[in-house]
């Protein structure tokens, strides 16, 4: 769906960029950003601009921050004896939103990935949660049940071994779904997963 101005066909094609919006979704953002007024889109412009130009990762969990440490790390009313390590930054936020109340270790980027993480990423991670264990009395492995989060999951198993006490997030039937409509393999896991009332 082109367009004959040329900065508005770009702005499209920079929106397509963005994981899950495609063509239809792009245009639909551009012309309500133009319906928006020039206030309102000055505001937005500066701060894309201000979260670009100043967004980086804390230096302790590598979660996203606009200072050396984030907003976790510096929370003192946190429980500091648990560490849940997590792939991404959404993986944290949807923790954060689910009232988990300890410290993270953020391994990869602020997204979710679809490829493999590189080996000396993963190695530059575990190193940087190694050095953070001195009063830590649990690490909570938070990684998704895919083939990538198990490649995760056996990594800083490996890695962690001996050093403290390991857990995974559980996994089985979500609220809301119907037994009917689960795979085999997550009601297994809801059956030994099971619990007394």
């Amino acid at each position: 769906m082109k367009t004959p101005y040329r900065s508005f066909n770009r702005l499209v094609s920079l929106f397509k960029r963005v994981p899950g919006v495609g063509e239809r979704g792009a245009l639909r953002l551009v012309l309500n950003i133009a319906q928006m007024g020039p206030k309102s889109t000055r505001e937005l412009a500066s701060l894309i601009l201000k979260v670009s130009d100043n967004l980086e990762r804390c230096r302790l969990c590598n979660n996203m921050s606009f200072s050396d440490i984030c907003w976790v790390c510096s929370d003192e009313t946190r429980d500091r004896s648990i560490i849940m390590v997590v792939e991404s930054v959404m993986d944290l936020l949807a923790m954060e939103e689910a009232g988990y109340k300890g410290l993270y270790h953020v391994v990869a980027g602020l997204v979710p990935s679809t490829k493999r993480i590189r080996d000396e990423e993963k190695v530059k991670s575990l190193r940087l949660l190694l050095s953070r264990l001195e009063r830590v009395k649990e690490v909570i492995l938070g990684f998704p049940y895919t083939v990538r989060g198990e490649a995760l999951c056996r990594f800083f198993q490996e890695g962690l071994n001996g050093k403290v006490v390991l857990s995974r997030l559980a996994r089985g039937i979500p609220t809301g779904a119907e037994v009917e409509f689960m795979d085999a393999t997550t009601l297994n896991l809801s059956f030994k997963k099971r619990y007394k009332l």
